[in-house]
């Protein structure tokens, strides 16, 4: 990555380097009772860190700090491989093969996924999902999870056994057996596993269950799922329990398991302070994305695998800095071109009364060979490369705002001139003018709020492109074409 790419992206994510001020930490009842009164939630511009590739995020991301001060992540397909960045959100670095399919008829026999890893002393422990008996192309796959140890950071891996596996046996046709997307550690001594039985369809009998080992010794044979209000259930072979949310992460402010979940036009959050019951931090989606489908046929988005970790040490322990990584698919691409997504989260607690709770940055970027204009919320293939960074726009409101007049955004699509001309525009409006509905954008308001700014659709003639610009004069790129309203400039 060049120096100058470098620094963008810094500029860019400097929130990450920098702890807010914390007033006074808020209760975690607080939370779990609704939207509190204090606080802020900003989702900056996403990062696209590794894509399009399809060999890349097709897990829950993981990683760990190294002794050198650089951060080792886990992604992969099968395989699993190991990438370096100087930064949690980096992951620039050519990949390196740790883990692939095992023996023909063995757990692993169709891959070898790295879920999480957890360092104890000098040894690093990776949770492991396994595959065998699959035949994807008609549904069916059994898991189970193994438990890994490595003396050098996550090069080479131990496999030490089993540790979580389900009581049913391969069957055609179905998602069968136990696995455990995340692992968080409860600071109370013990690990707790976040799985899925028969890939958590309901349709199959599925769900999501909880399991816990003590942390300094997470190996074979140490593990109990919680069934029947009781951690009593051995990890491999046992029964156990439904829990309402799949644990990602651990809120060390409020003291709370964090989980992601899909809410009404996008990603919600959920906060638990039992590890079992799970409640919405809050109404508005986290972040909005279009809910396209896993076989790619609606031509939609596809956001997969969300985790959450801290944005300056790359755990899932979390202070009020996050980064939210996820797999990412464009619309009307398949598998093959999967991306890894990074995203800053910032919490404060000094929300005004009358200002939104959640909010996520609208970001212009400008490919000046194709002369394509991209007003986006969404990740941007070949960000600071072939697109540059124009503006910052502000930030688009998740949902309406209940005491103020509100205009909902969308993007659109249209290639009738023979390239793209990418349009932010009313709800409702796409369809009508040849142009493809690729998402919601977000609110904005109708009239002028405090801490709002104008935000303008633009027009360049010589491109055949729309843009969008909070300067009247569209930043000298084009002619302004209609006010689209006022978002937030923080």
């Amino acid at each position: 990555m060049k120096k100058k790419e470098q620094n963008a992206i810094h500029a860019l994510l400097g929130t990450l380097a920098v702890l807010a001020l914390l007033p006074v930490p808020v209760r975690a009842q607080e939370i779990v009772a609704g939207v509190n009164d204090k606080i802020r939630v900003r989702v900056g511009t996403p990062l696209v860190a590794r894509g399009p590739s399809g060999d890349v995020a097709d897990n829950w991301f993981t990683e760990t700090r190294l002794p050198d001060g650089r951060f080792r992540g886990f992604t992969g397909t099968g395989d699993t491989w190991a990438v370096d960045g100087h930064h949690p959100y980096e992951m620039s670095s050519p990949g390196v093969k740790v883990l692939k399919p095992g023996l023909p008829g063995s757990p692993s026999s169709c891959g070898q996924w790295i879920q999480h890893v957890e360092l104890e002393g000098k040894t690093l422990y990776g949770w492991v999902h396994n595959e065998t008996a699959c035949n994807y192309a008609k549904g069916q796959t059994h898991s189970s999870m193994t438990i890994a140890t490595s003396a050098d950071y996550g090069l080479t891996w131990k496999i030490e056994g089993p540790v979580i596996a389900g009581t049913d046996p391969p069957a055609a046709g179905k998602s069968t057996g136990d696995s455990c997307p995340a692992t968080v550690k409860g600071q109370d001594g013990y690990d707790y596993a976040y799985c899925l039985r028969n890939g958590g369809q309901s349709w199959n009998g599925g769900y999501t269950f909880i399991a816990r080992a003590p942390s300094t010794n997470p190996g074979p044979g140490q593990w109990k799922k919680f069934f029947n209000g009781a951690w009593s259930e051995p990890g491999v072979g046992g029964k156990s329990s439904p829990v309402d949310g799949l644990g990602v992460a651990y809120w060390t402010t409020t003291h709370q398991t964090i989980s992601l979940n899909w809410a009404h036009g996008g990603m919600g959050l959920q906060v638990s302070a039992d590890r079992l019951h799970f409640k919405p931090a809050f109404s508005q989606p986290l972040m909005l994305t279009a809910g396209g489908d896993w076989g790619r046929k609606d031509g939609l988005e596809l956001v997969s695998y969300p985790v959450v970790i801290d944005a300056q040490t790359g755990l899932n322990q979390l202070g009020d800095h996050w980064l939210l990584a996820y797999m990412y698919l464009n619309p009307g691409e398949g598998f093959d071109k999967r991306y890894l997504i990074f995203r800053p989260v910032d919490i404060s607690w000094s929300r005004s009364p009358s200002e939104p709770v959640v909010a996520e940055m609208l970001t212009h970027w400008y490919d000046a060979t194709h002369h394509d204009h991209w007003t986006t919320i969404a990740p941007v293939p070949g960000n600071y490369t072939s697109y540059r960074l124009v503006a910052q726009l502000g930030y688009m409101m998740t949902a309406a705002d209940p005491a103020k007049p509100t205009v909902e955004l969308e993007e659109c699509l249209s290639r009738s001139l023979g390239h793209p001309d990418r349009i932010l525009i009313q709800k409702g409006v796409c369809e009508t003018q040849d142009y493809q509905r690729l998402r919601s954008a977000g609110f904005v308001y109708s009239t002028a709020q405090p801490d709002t700014q104008p935000l303008y659709r633009c027009y360049s003639d010589a491109e055949h492109a729309h843009f969008a610009a909070n300067d009247e004069n569209c930043n000298g790129m084009g002619k302004r074409e209609a006010l689209l309203g006022y978002d937030l400039k923080q």
